[in-house]
């Protein structure tokens, strides 16, 4: 297959002009996003005093979009040309995120405002997300799509560190509602960065007269449930969404209110995650040469309850917080490394016509528990309490590695998975 963008075999991909302008538009999205993390927290907990289960129900309203629209979003891909969806998703989340400081300075923030936002936001990053990664092999190529991947991560990881240190900072100099207009300005500038990207794709294969979108969205899930290998890993996905899922709906309140956290120590803390992250992209590649990609990925899921321990140990007070920084950056470094990692053997298994309906189908099947697992984790931390709850969650994070160990992943060696066709038939094990 050609590289469709003009790339080199070799060279640093920091040389591509396009992927460049890819990447940072990317990066100056998520580096907002953490500004909007901490914003909404504050919001809620400090703001509006919400209780723990509307704090978990802004979580609903944030996790629910996966499981209305990644299959529709992955057709969508599919059906047009990728870089328009991404930049006027992009457009979009800057408007409806402004409408928080236009609120805060014409009348008053509500929890049911606070759903809105969260739910449009998701659902906009739904169809821009699920646009990009799959836009990534029409950039570089089949053959160096391990190596944007990576790259992507720690440039992701980086904008991470960055976002949420830079947060809990801006919440606290601003106001949390101001502090969302960052995130708003940096999906603009992406928008932006994304528009000058000179690589044209090709045009989206023709549709079939008698083929319906049912049947369109139904390959998708044919290929995924019926790829072992693909199925292993998205199962595995699968538990870990749910289990982290329910610990994100829980944790931020856990540290405000229980552990009495100020937003700049949030931020921080969240922010050294990024840390994490920036390692694990920088070694997945070669860990993964030297030991194929099944024995990295369980490693890296074996890291995620062992991380987790120090936030149901720790106490108040600035030793707290370095322990749980601490894991922060383990959890995180392991799970850009598995993501990372991956992300890339779908991509090389999946071909050209089904990139964004295979990326979109596991995010379906991983993400589509994650609104119920926020509503659980409310329940469940209003009967038994924050820290109770959390102990078990981090109980349940040994399920995803054993999904995975128990999976034809575990046999994984260094060579590149070999891509399939839209007339293969997958084999079942």
């Amino acid at each position: 297959m050609p590289h469709r963008s003009g790339l080199p075999a070799q060279g640093s991909l920091w040389r591509h002009t396009d992927f460049r302008r890819y990447a940072l538009a990317q990066g100056i999205s998520v580096t907002g996003g953490g500004v909007t993390t901490i914003a909404l927290s504050v919001l809620a907990v400090v703001d509006l005093h919400a209780s723990t289960f509307n704090v978990a129900l802004i979580a609903f309203a944030s996790k629910l979009p996966p499981l209305l629209l990644s299959l529709h979003a992955g057709l969508l891909a599919d059906r047009r040309r990728k870089r328009p969806l991404i930049i006027t998703c992009n457009l979009l989340c800057a408007a409806v995120l402004l409408t928080l400081p236009i609120t805060q300075a014409l009348a008053r923030i509500t929890l049911i405002q606070l759903y809105a936002v969260a739910f449009t936001v998701a659902a906009l990053q739904v169809i821009g997300s699920n646009a990009a990664i799959s836009y990534l092999p029409s950039l570089l190529g089949p053959d160096r799509i391990k190596d944007g991947n990576s790259k992507m991560g720690a440039g992701n990881s980086l904008a991470d560190l960055i976002g949420t240190n830079t947060g809990g900072a801006l919440v606290t100099a601003f106001g949390a509602a101001r502090a969302v207009t960052i995130d708003a300005v940096s999906y603009l500038a992406s928008a932006l960065l994304l528009w000058r990207i000179k690589h044209r794709e090709a045009p989206p294969p023709p549709r079939k007269a008698d083929t319906s979108q049912w049947a369109e969205i139904r390959e998708g899930l044919t290929y995924t449930l019926n790829t072992p290998v693909v199925r292993s890993i998205v199962l595995s996905n699968t538990a870990t969404s749910f289990v982290l899922a329910a610990s994100s709906a829980l944790w931020s309140l856990y540290l405000l209110r229980e552990l009495h956290w100020s937003p700049t120590a949030l931020g921080m803390v969240m922010g050294a995650g990024g840390v994490g992250g920036i390692l694990g992209a920088l070694i997945w590649q070669p860990l993964e040469r030297r030991w194929g990609p099944g024995h990295v990925m369980l490693g890296a899921l074996s890291l995620n309850p062992l991380a987790q321990v120090p936030l149901i140990l720790a106490g108040p007070g600035l030793g707290g917080q370095v322990a749980i920084g601490t894991g922060m950056i383990i959890q995180t470094g392991a799970a850009v490394c598995h993501g990372g990692l991956q992300r890339a053997v779908r991509q090389e298994l999946a071909p050209d016509e089904l990139q964004g309906r295979a990326q979109a189908t596991g995010s379906w099947l991983a993400f589509s528990l994650r609104p119920f697992a926020a509503l659980a984790a409310g329940a469940l931390g209003t009967w038994l309490g924050l820290r109770p709850t959390l102990t078990l969650i981090t109980v349940a994070l040994v399920v995803p590695f054993l999904v995975l160990w128990n999976s034809p992943v575990r046999g994984l060696g260094t060579a590149a998975p070999t891509p399939l066709t839209a007339t293969e038939e997958p084999a079942n094990p």
